[in-house]
């Protein structure tokens, strides 16, 4: 069984931002590279906003990782097909300035 661990001391925090189709398992494909890659998010928040044809499932994730890491995430979950859209966005710098 491998280990997993939250962020260590120099690693980069990060939230990705991926908007899905509201299907069933949607939420675990998009959290299924975190675990391939040993990485346990700080925090998930998930919401399915709109209703019908417009209706999205929101998936906001913090984690801490180094760069390259979490651009293979971002990047993993740009190519899932039930993936709409996807944002990544280094919060290092804010997490500084509110420290």
């Amino acid at each position: 069984m491998s280990v997993m661990s939250l962020a260590s001391a120099g690693d980069a925090h990060y939230r990705l931002v991926a908007e899905a189709e509201p299907e069933t398992n949607s939420l675990l494909r998009v959290l299924e590279p975190f675990v391939i890659h040993d990485v346990v998010p700080t925090r998930v928040d998930v919401a399915c906003l709109g209703s019908g044809a417009d209706a999205v499932l929101c998936i906001d994730i913090r984690f801490g990782a180094d760069a390259p890491l979490a651009a293979r995430l971002a990047a993993r979950l740009e190519t899932m097909v039930t993936v709409r859209t996807c944002r990544l966005t280094d919060m290092s710098a804010a997490m500084d300035t509110a420290a």
